[in-house]
């Protein structure tokens, strides 16, 4: 027994031993490649001073060297970590570095390169996915035959973002691209582009004041005027030179021109429509107060969404206000048809009918469930409202698997939209199956309409820039509260005994 121990132990102690030397030769941390990085811009002025730096290549060893060349120079322009190179000429430059290094006794070279645009002036164009592709990059190569150095941002098409957010998204990641630049194209829908740049440079110093430096040029298909009047409080926000509304036809004639005073004259020869939004046209005057107070909304970080639907709700009064006096049509009072066509706003109008139908059918349901229990109407009524609601979150759960999301306020319309079904409940039970679908059905019919109408950019642009319209609608319905002749759907219900009268 003592043999088998001493043999034991004698064949265990050498593995003992050499386990260290495994463990180490296990452990040793295996050697990075080395990678030459150069940093430095990746544009720059025509007279301005170039560095580019070496210092954060990895892995390199000993005995370390540097060789920088420009263009096809075969002699080398630095020696150095740093490269130092002030272009006289517009275009493209490549820099080259060569390192070469000793790892573990073995020489090694490697080589990076750098490309570094030259501009005699820097304008960055913003585009929302919609703009082509194609049509942005003739207006590159444009401005790039006159020196300029027109640098292209858009999002990506396949982003599952909205259009302001994916703007939002595109801006930041160019980081500080924007300083050094003379001008800003905004290429968007409305105030898209510039909702987009306010939210991405808010909390970006180095870029918020490299706009108060520039010139934002606002390119739009639609009423120039007007855009111009909303763009007010995002001057006083954003602090520009100025803010040039115009279209997209003087894009060319801006980024060719010698500076932007002579691209201004260039396009006032071509006859090129243009509206200047400066210090001169934002004070304050008695009759654009309620202008002012919205471009300080804006500027105050307000959606300009929340502000149209607040603007619009007097308008879709007045709307329903004409169906119902004018027209005859049944619906269920002003407030529950404003609210569903501010609901298919916020939704879709095709959204919003499925959630409006699920609510309907499912607050019916649990009423016709609950009809024999004879329970109090309070409680009857917050258990149908519980039903709907859970119904609602069901029908987020699907829409969410098939990618649809909402925003928070959007979830508070659809808690707002849970209220219809007891209006439809009391309907039915006053005025029977045929009186409630026929209720209901105009009013989702009058919602549409309200919606095609608020759908209308001129009429939205029109009430952004001159919100103080919305103080005619009083007087609109003052003459529709003095209305005394029948309803049009009244002419049609009485035909025979209009007939019968003629006759006589």
């Amino acid at each position: 027994m003592a043999s088998m121990r001493r043999g034991f132990f004698a064949l265990l102690i050498p593995l003992l031993l050499a386990i260290p030397a495994f463990a180490a030769e296990g452990d040793l941390p295996e050697r990075t490649e080395p990678v030459a990085i150069i940093s430095g811009p990746s544009d720059i002025a025509v007279g301005r001073t170039l560095v580019l730096d070496a210092s954060v290549s990895n892995g390199l060893g000993e005995n370390t060297t540097y060789r920088w060349y420009r263009d096809a120079l075969a002699a080398p322009i630095s020696r150095s970590v740093e490269a130092v190179y002030t272009p006289e000429r517009s275009g493209k430059v490549v820099f080259r570095l060569v390192i070469v290094t000793t790892i573990d006794g073995k020489e090694i070279e490697i080589t990076a390169e750098k490309s570094v645009t030259v501009y005699r002036r820097k304008i960055v164009l913003i585009a929302d996915s919609s703009v082509s592709r194609e049509k942005l990059k003739i207006h590159s190569q444009i401005a790039a035959s006159s020196g300029v150095f027109l640098q292209i941002v858009q999002p990506q098409a396949s982003i599952p973002l909205d259009s302001e957010q994916a703007l939002v998204a595109a801006i930041t990641d160019l980081g500080d691209g924007i300083v050094g630049a003379e001008s800003t194209i905004l290429w968007a829908d409305g105030l898209t582009g510039v909702q987009a740049l306010s939210t991405a440079t808010e909390n970006a110093p180095n870029r918020r004041s490299a706009i108060g430096n520039q010139t934002i040029i606002l390119i739009t298909k639609s009423s120039i005027h007007r855009l111009a009047r909303t763009l007010r409080g995002y001057f006083t926000l954003l602090r520009p030179q100025k803010i040039i509304v115009t279209r997209p036809e003087a894009i060319n004639p801006l980024a060719a021109a010698l500076d932007l005073e002579s691209g201004l004259r260039e396009l006032q020869q071509r006859d090129i429509d243009l509206a200047i939004v400066d210090a001169t046209t934002t004070a304050i005057r008695p009759w654009n107060l309620l202008s002012w107070f919205v471009n300080a909304m804006l500027m105050r970080g307000v959606p300009s969404q929340t502000i149209t639907l607040l603007l619009m709700l007097p308008v879709i009064a007045t709307i329903l206000a004409f169906f119902k006096q004018v027209i005859g049509l049944t619906t269920f009072g002003l407030y529950t048809p404003s609210i569903v066509a501010l609901s298919f706003l916020a939704l879709g109008w095709k959204i919003g009918l499925v959630f409006l139908i699920a609510i309907l059918v499912a607050g019916y349901t649990t009423r016709s469930i609950m009809r024999r229990w004879r329970l109090l109407y309070i409680p009857k009524v917050a258990i149908i409202i519980t039903v709907v609601s859970i119904t609602l979150l069901i029908l987020v759960g699907l829409a969410s698997d098939v990618g649809i999301t909402f925003a928070r306020d959007t979830i508070f319309v659809l808690l707002i939209m849970s209220t219809l079904s007891e209006n439809f409940l009391n309907a039915k039970s006053e005025a029977g199956w045929k009186g409630a679908v026929i209720g209901i059905g105009e009013t989702i019919l009058a919602s549409l309409l309200c919606v095609a109408i608020m759908q209308w950019s001129t009429l939205l642009s029109l009430i952004l820039a001159y919100p103080e319209l919305i103080f005619f609608t009083i007087a609109i319905n003052v003459a529709l509260g003095r209305w005394t002749g029948l309803r049009l759907i009244e002419y049609v219900r009485f035909r025979e005994v209009f007939r019968h009268m003629q006759e006589e």
